[in-house]
This record gives structure tokens, sequence and C-alpha cells, in this order.
């Protein structure tokens, strides 16, 4: 699988499960996984991350396994992500301190904008570009009352 930069993934480095990381390749195009857990080889933009790991350029390594995409949620939100209002507009995050998030004018990324934490933008009706659809689970008779019909169930 080919990665871009800046790409979030996931995977394992030697046995270490690492959940929270990103692709960087340098302009030899030498790919390296940014982290901060597993120290290795360094790249000239660790993308905000404490170390980084060098891959061959067909994105392997022997003792990286697993790497693959990851899906972007509230607790992995990150620089460079982009969180979408109601209406489908978006905003990068700039930064992301703890639980407060700053982030830009709508579809101006260079353009800051304001702060607000990931429970008030979660509260707000924010989601986060290419995160999987939150699924609620809900009882047959909550959903006969929110569509106003009768459910049949045999």
């Amino acid at each position: 699988m080919n990665f871009k930069h800046n790409d979030r993934v996931t995977c394992k480095i030697h046995v270490t499960e690492i959940k929270d990381a990103r692709i960087s390749i340098d302009k030899d195009g030498t790919p390296f996984i940014c982290q901060n857990v597993k120290c290795g080889v360094y790249t000239e933009d660790k993308l905000g991350y404490k170390y980084s790991w060098r891959l061959s350029k067909d994105f392997t390594d022997c003792f990286v396994k697993d790497l693959k995409l990851a899906t972007p949620t509230w607790d992995t939100l990150a620089v460079e992500d982009i969180i979408l209002d109601s209406g489908g507009a978006g905003r990068m995050v700039l930064a992301v301190q703890n639980n407060l998030v700053w982030f830009s004018a709508i579809e101006h990324f260079d353009v800051s904008y304001d702060w607000c934490t990931k429970k008030q933008l979660k509260r707000l009706g924010y989601t986060i570009q290419g995160a999987a659809p939150e699924v609620e689970e809900i009882t047959v008779a909550e959903a006969e009352a929110r569509l106003g019909v009768k459910i049949k169930t045999d």
C-alpha cells in the first residue's frame, strides 16, 4: 500500500502497538512513521511527534507489522485534521492541547478562527472528516417514537 505525506496510520513496531502516528516523506522520497513511542532514524519533518521510524520506499520494514490507514477519532484528533460543521463546511485543526481544539476559519485553513473543547464541538454538531460515523443503538420503541410509525417485529 502506498501512503501520502501526513496520512494517519496505525501499526506495530517490534511488538509495540502504535495507535497515533503519521507518515512523513522526506524530499528524497524516504518514508517514515512519526509517533511518540519508538525511537528510530530521524526524518526532516516529524509532524509534531517525538520520534520517527524509517521505512523502505515501498513502506515496509522487517520490524513493522500491520501498517494501515487509521480512522480519526476525537481521542486522536491532531493538527491538520479537518473538522466539519453540521452543514459540512470544513475547518482545519491548528492545535490540540488536552481537550482544547484551536481551528481555522471555514475553508481558509491559513486563518486562525477560534478554540473550543472537544465536547463543545461535538455538542455543536461537528464531525471529523474521514471518521467512521458514530453508531447509536436504540430500541424498537425508541425507533417507533422517532419515526412516528409502528415497526413490525416477527
